[in-house]
């Protein structure tokens, strides 16, 4: 059986990237971070007993800022060839719509106004090219209720890759002439929360999909104009099929374990910014096709399935902290590919 990567409330399937959870990134001194939902309040002062990041809001565009705190305290610009957790693409005002009088915004408006706010600086920063549906999400740094109250109506936006969970990861190079595709390395196991993709984690914990290949779609699909997910399915089906097979171990490997290969399609947003890798994945539904259903064990050894849904993933991580070390690493920004 193969088919594309199903949607997760359990609709039929449609063209879809695995989940992006889009999430304002952690802040510095004077500011506060959210992430869906929650709301991380960062300390005022440093050790020192001065404002701290004054010269992080100076940096220019293209800045790369990282930190090892949770609460970000210790925030510091960085080359962007180093491990880094936010990349600067502009500052604005929010003057214009929030007056001196104005009340802090209440937490569920702020990811939106980001959205709005800053999405056009980082297709500007990324040459128009940038993919809502890729790899990167658009986080900011915005002023903390105290700063609000005396006035800062800044908000500094930029680039991350985010986890579900709101944790921030590391990644290398800036993110101008990146691939933006939300790939995976083959053998990569995505975690499963509820009936839904969630972050990766070891293949030996239940999970929803193993990636077992990349298929560019630059191959089939040389001419810029976009093609349409049932030209995407004809041209991404048997490469994935293939890829699947030789990664389980044979032609028979996939069915005998009871396993579905999946793939993903690109949406026209995603083509425009340049977006031609997909992922191929084994998983399996639920009896009543409503999720996936939780699968132990990596396909090249022994696998379970179980007929019931997973329970969600504990919202335990703290927004905007980077994702602890020995959490598997983000996609990466390219991958081997088929086809």
């Amino acid at each position: 059986m193969s088919g594309r990567t199903p949607d997760p409330d359990g609709d039929p399937p449609r063209a879809t990237r695995s989940a992006r959870w889009v999430a304002i990134g952690a802040t510095l001194g004077a500011v506060v971070a959210l992430a869906v939902s929650s709301v991380l309040t960062i300390g005022s002062r440093s050790a020192g007993g001065e404002p701290p990041g004054n010269r992080v809001f100076d940096a220019p565009v293209g800045s790369c800022l990282d930190w090892t705190a949770s609460d970000a305290v210790d925030v510091h610009v960085v080359n962007c060839a180093q491990p880094h957790l936010f990349e600067s693409v502009g500052a604005l005002s929010l003057s214009a719509v929030y007056g001196p009088a104005a009340a802090f915004p209440a937490e569920n408006a702020w990811q939106p106004l980001v959205q709005d706010k800053c999405t056009p600086l980082a297709s500007t920063y990324l040459d128009g090219k940038y993919d809502p549906f890729g790899r990167y999400a658009v986080g900011a740094l915005k002023p903390s209720q105290p700063g609000w109250r005396n006035g800062d109506r800044s908000l500094h936006c930029g680039l991350q890759v985010i986890a579900r969970s709101g944790e921030v990861y590391r990644v290398l190079g800036g993110a101008r002439g990146q691939d933006q595709s939300d790939i995976h390395q083959p053998g990569t196991c995505l975690g499963i929360d509820g009936v839904d993709i969630g972050d990766p984690v070891d293949c030996a914990q239940p999970h929803a999909v193993e990636v077992v290949g990349v298929v560019n779609l630059a191959v089939p699909f040389p001419e810029s104009d976009y093609p349409d997910e049932a030209k995407q399915d004809e041209a991404a089906g048997p490469v994935c099929n293939q890829l699947a097979a030789e990664y389980a171990g044979g032609p028979n490997a996939v069915s005998d374990k009871k396993l579905t290969v999946y793939w993903d399609t690109l949406r026209p947003e995603s083509w425009r910014a340049g977006t031609r890798k997909v992922d191929c994945k084994l998983g399996a539904l639920l009896p009543d096709k409503s999720g996936f259903a939780p699968v132990t064990g990596g396909v090249k050894g022994a696998v379970s399935i179980a007929n019931t849904p997973a329970p969600p993933v504990p919202k335990t991580a703290v927004p905007g902290a980077p994702v602890p070390e020995s959490s598997p690493p983000p996609p990466p920004a390219s991958s081997p590919t088929g086809g």
